[in-house]
């Protein structure tokens, strides 16, 4: 199979499918055979890994009060249960940000990827005589956009959910029933608050920055098809070998 053919095998569809717990996506080709991932030859792979888990400890500590406030309120919930409850919902947020980041990094790993086999038949077939230059405007604006979206990933991987105390009032040592269930419903709103604005920033993140990468290597991928005898066997067998 050819580059052109095995890399449609790793583009994915904008349709990705927010679940609560681990990613979902829905595959665009039916090809089967996606290509070996080869070195990051430059280090932006690693960078952005390191950038992200950089981004994460800044901000664990520096929300660790507010996280701390966070867990002497839920403690706050007499009803065992419910506080159960709530101390996982409270968990589950920061988790899905990283859950998700994480799938946004490797999709761009497999995009870069795609990108550097790209890279490599172009400049087999532009030695071999073959007009190249429109396809490798395309694969520069596709690296382009995959920086730029490793940049969104990082700065979405910075930022926190963690419960806002500020708008549920403490209550008091002799707490009654009826503070209970005040309590109750502001912690209800706090969470519908957290959940709203975790989401809306994952699917701007998805419909902005990955699509745009997304797209640039497709239209990347379309113009290197667009060259005669690009994926003829003859250049196949001259292909650089790539490692894992």
């Amino acid at each position: 199979m050819g580059v052109v053919s095995s890399a449609a095998a790793v583009l994915l569809s904008a349709g990705v499918a927010f679940a609560e717990e681990q990613p979902t996506v829905v595959a665009e080709s039916s090809v089967s055979r996606p290509i070996a991932a080869p070195a990051d030859r430059s280090g932006s792979r690693q960078n952005a890994q390191e950038r992200i888990q950089t981004a994460r400890a800044e901000t664990q500590t520096r929300m660790a009060a507010q996280r701390e406030k966070a867990v002497e309120r839920l403690a706050s919930i007499q009803d065992k249960t419910k506080r159960q409850m709530a101390e996982r919902i409270a968990e589950r947020f920061e988790n899905l940000n990283k859950v998700w980041t994480d799938h946004f990094a490797r999709l761009l790993d497999r995009y870069g990827a795609v990108v550097e086999k790209m890279k490599d038949r172009s400049g087999i077939v532009a030695a071999a005589g073959k007009d190249t230059a429109a396809a490798d405007t395309a694969i520069q604006a596709a690296e382009a956009a995959i920086a730029t979206a490793r940049t969104a990933v990082v700065a979405q991987a910075a930022k926190t959910y963690v419960l806002d105390t500020s708008t549920i009032p403490a209550p008091t040592a002799s707490t009654t029933p009826s503070e209970q269930a005040a309590l109750t419903q502001n912690l209800r709103s706090a969470f519908k608050n957290l959940h709203d604005a975790l989401f809306k920033d994952l699917f701007t993140l998805r419909d902005g920055a990955m699509t745009d990468a997304r797209k640039a290597v497709q239209n990347a991928l379309q113009e290197l098809g667009k060259i005669p005898g690009v994926d003829d066997d003859e250049n196949a067998t001259s292909t650089p070998a790539t490692t894992e």
